[in-house]
């Protein structure tokens, strides 16, 4: 049963400039203060410290602006502490525990702010009795003091890596003033112990926010959108993508009557907070999906990493239907539920025109003879244009989920399509992953059927670059963009690198060792996960295959034992009565203890992966063993450079 308190949490004292009010968290670790003047601005405290100064929001619309010499007519302030029940994700009951305060303003609109335990939210919400608005500019505005840093991706793109850099006037050339674009999440180091990570949640039908340092000496974060696209023109990577051509005057062409995107701020002392946060979930629309038992996610093989390759067999791999008999056959061999046909099978514009080396029709019977699904690739934006016919094609097939790919826009229009397109296939009972898209805000939890996004420098730049996906990289990313939602990273590389690079298309390297690369089957949340590499590599090493075939990607359970923000990571997760504990470090080694009461006292059989005794020149060396783990003591913990570990308790 949901519990709904009502509070009186607000504190109003009244002068002649301003009107005051807080909102804390259950715990009263977390303040808001709201105060209005000429604008409504809201600082943010974690205990004694202000980690965020009086930062100013308003709304502009074409005909006036929401938030400037503002005048509240009312406020009302509750607590909710409720289970939201998953369909799937990293536990299958979040407990839902936060404040909430609504004010009221002249003009009909409302500002609404939630104070969790581990961190702020607050969003418009208008109910104009108009059919049409245009909103010109929605004021996002961070201001910190001086001497803070923050983790942001070093390009404008999603898949990069993260840099640490000083928002203060002597680094204002890193962000080219008002020309660059911040790609969100970012974390700040407020001080020396609380970090605040910046990101969005229910975003539906309204542009992405970016951020910009700005070009004046505050340490201002200053929110962006891209502009309404009038008109589009074919570009982006091989022109797979529609991007804007002329663009409005205004950022959104919306209803008079709506809520507006959730502007989030994560905030901890805790580093393992970041690794483990349901806040973007939970600030999201419920599932509209009536029936969700036809969702099922699992572990995929796919051909495009190691670029199609087929050793010992007597056809030459490629997109061909013989390639992905062959990938059915693998899969069946290790329970894998999916195989993906990648890119080249169809026409990037028109879905309907398949590729004549593909047996569409053969490739999903034989699928279904071996218990094997199948997913086909797709530019995103002719999967939108030919919604309605090429996902009715694609059903008719037996095709059981899309990867939808090369989105380009982050447009009120391009957000839109995300929507559009989950609803289609969810209305056919289909999954689908969203590739070279936005990052997460919630849509997941709306439209579960959505079962992974990208957003990640992730491991197919292994075959691009030699040295982008580093172990520093993959370690740091459960801080940041594991924290808003589940991304599709596609571990599984078995040439596994320490020290050095090589750079190679065709079987590509990755950088760690074996069981830092297989850790992240655990520790990263992927409930779609690949395994990247090729048949062969795989058979070659039976035992260590079927161990990571075996691990879930869905979880009932999770606990993050130890954290270190961007050292290393140690995470326990549980789906029934299995528990997997793994952990990753990053460029230095780890040596710990770790407590293992969550389990119960016992004696529980375990099968281990951990790095071999050479694995800090040799990144392939490993060991894979049973044993008995006792939890009446601490377990010993021992990391390379680079390494892992990967334990799995039966009880």
């Amino acid at each position: 049963m949901n519990r709904i308190v009502f509070l009186l949490l607000i504190v109003l004292f009244s002068t002649s400039l301003s009107r005051a009010t807080v909102l804390t968290s259950p715990d009263e670790k977390i303040k808001i203060e709201i105060t209005t003047k000429d604008k409504v601005y809201y600082a943010v405290y974690y205990g004694n410290e202000r980690v965020l100064d009086f930062s100013p929001i308003s709304l502009t619309l074409s005909d006036k602006v929401f938030g400037v010499t503002p005048v509240i007519i009312d406020s009302a302030a509750r607590q909710i502490r409720q289970t939201i029940n998953t369909v799937w994700g990293v536990r299958n009951a979040i407990d839902d525990h936060y404040n909430e305060l609504t004010l009221s303003f002249a003009g009909d609109f409302k500002l609404e702010f939630r104070a969790y335990n581990y961190g702020v939210a607050y969003r418009f919400v208008t109910s104009l009795n108009k059919k049409q608005i245009f909103v010109m500019n929605e004021e996002v505005s961070y201001r910190f003091q001086f001497g803070v840093s923050a983790w942001m991706a070093d390009t404008r793109s999603y898949e990069s890596n993260y840099k640490r850099t000083k928002l203060d006037v002597s680094e204002l050339t890193n962000f080219n003033n008002a020309n660059s674009k911040i790609f969100l999440p970012i974390v700040v180091q407020t001080s020396p112990k609380v970090k605040v990570m910046i990101t969005e949640a229910g975003l539906y039908d309204y542009p992405s926010l970016f951020l910009d340092r700005g070009n004046d000496y505050e340490n201002f974060l200053n929110g962006r959108f891209e502009k309404y696209a009038l008109t589009t023109k074919t570009g982006g990577f091989s022109n797979y993508a529609e991007i804007a051509h002329k663009e409005a005057d205004y950022i959104a062409s919306t209803s008079g009557s709506r809520e507006f995107p959730w502007r989030v701020m994560i905030v901890s002392d805790d580093d393992r907070r970041f690794v483990d946060c349901d806040m973007v979930y939970q600030l999201s629309k419920p599932t509209v999906l009536k029936d969700t038992e036809w969702i099922k996610p699992g572990k995929v093989a796919w051909e495009w990493w190691h670029d199609y390759a087929v050793e010992g067999k007597n056809f030459r791999g490629g997109v061909n239907t013989n390639t992905y008999l062959y990938q059915i056959d693998f899969a069946a061999k290790y329970n894998i539920e999916y195989i993906l046909i990648d890119w080249m099978w169809t026409d990037k514009y028109d879905l309907t025109l398949i590729n004549p080396d593909i047996d569409i029709k053969k490739i999903v019977e034989y699928g279904k003879s071996k218990n094997v699904k199948i997913f086909v690739w797709s530019p995103g934006h002719t999967l939108h244009k030919q919604a309605e016919k090429a996902i009715d094609l694609l059903a008719s097939l037996g095709i059981s989920g899309i990867k939808a790919d090369f989105f380009g826009r982050e447009d009120q229009t391009g957000i839109k399509m995300y929507e559009d397109l989950a609803r289609a296939t969810a209305n056919r009972k289909m999954l689908i992953v969203f590739h070279g898209c936005t990052k997460p805000t919630g849509l997941s939890r709306t439209y579960p059927n959505i079962i992974n996004y990208e957003a990640v420098l992730g491991n197919e730049w292994n075959k691009l670059h030699a040295d982008k996906v580093n172990v520093n990289h993959k370690v740091i990313l459960p801080f940041i963009r594991g924290t808003v939602g589940p991304m599709d990273y596609t571990p599984g590389g078995m040439r596994n690198l320490q020290g050095g690079s090589f750079l190679r298309y065709t079987l590509p390297n990755v950088h760690g060792t074996r069981s830092n690369e297989m850790a992240l089957y655990v520790i990263y949340h992927e409930p779609l996960k690949m395994l990247c590499d090729a048949p062969s590599a795989y058979n070659r090493e039976p035992e260590i295959t079927r161990f990571i075939a075996d691990i879930p990607t869905t979880w009932d359970e999770t606990k993050v034992l130890d954290a270190k923000f961007g050292e290393y990571v140690i995470i326990a997760r549980r789906k029934n009565t299995t528990w997997y504990i793994a952990g990753i470090t990053g460029s230095k080694e780890y040596v710990g203890n770790i407590d293992l009461s969550f389990l119960g006292k016992g004696n529980y059989p375990i099968v281990a992966l951990r790095d071999g005794i050479n694995s800090d020149r040799i990144g392939t060396d490993y060991t894979l063993e049973s044993a008995t783990l006792e939890t009446s003591k601490p377990l010993a913990v021992k990391m390379v450079s680079g390494g892992g570990f990967v334990i799995k308790v039966t009880k």
